[in-house]
């Protein structure tokens, strides 16, 4: 109850000190199989207010590897569509982009905490200008589980586009929140995730509410 008043706390307090609070939803669903490969399909919508001027949206389908126990390995395939700011999916579309990806993250427990990395490596095709880019992802995450069913959970992600010849920070991300785990096949996250973004035509938005579904098969 303290970690859930906390969480409140922070988000009623952002959105008084803020411009808007967008909304940022995300369902996953995730297969597992008796082998080391278990499979992901991710669905995202975003909008800049409180379930208003929506205007963002990706489809990610995940194919895992199990290493071992603290290890696993992932190729990703995504579309992302970003659109004009100032309504819902408000055309021109910004950003229509295909993304493929490779991905490592590993786990490893110190004391109460669960402690995950996360490397991306990510190609970028934009089908606007018919141009390709790369980007680097890292990101580092805390979990502690405070009761039965409920996780408290920190995550900070830092993006860098590489280029030919330089590389430059693109953006990153503060997430914190919380997990109530119904089931072995349900869980529900309730996040404040705050973003600072230095790209002028990327997905934009400061701060957003987000809630995810999580669905286990």
């Amino acid at each position: 109850m303290r970690a859930t008043f906390l969480i409140f706390s922070i988000l009623i307090s952002n959105s008084l000190i803020a411009q808007s609070l967008g909304s940022w939803n995300v369902i996953d669903l995730k297969k597992s199989t008796k082998t080391k490969y278990s499979y992901q399909l991710e669905a995202q919508l975003r909008s800049l207010k409180f379930y208003q001027d929506f205007h963002y949206n990706e489809l990610n389908f995940t194919a895992n590897y199990k290493y071992d126990n603290n290890l696993v390995l992932s190729v990703l395939i995504g579309k992302h569509n970003t659109y004009t700011e100032g309504g819902n999916f408000t055309s021109p579309i910004v950003r229509d982009e295909f993304r493929l990806s490779v991905q490592a993250s590993t786990v490893q427990k110190f004391g109460i905490f669960n402690l995950d990395n996360r490397y991306r490596i990510e190609q970028r095709y934009f089908v606007n200008d018919n141009s390709l880019s790369y980007r680097m992802r890292y990101r580092f995450g805390l979990k502690n589980k405070i009761t039965k069913y409920n996780n408290l959970q920190f995550s900070n992600e830092f993006f860098l586009a590489l280029g030919d010849k330089n590389s430059t920070f693109e953006k990153n991300r503060f997430l914190i929140g919380i997990t109530n785990t119904f089931s072995k096949r349900y869980e529900v996250q309730l996040n404040y995730l705050n973003q600072i973004d230095n790209r002028k035509n990327d997905e934009s938005g400061s701060n957003f509410l987000q809630f995810v579904n999580i669905l286990n098969f």
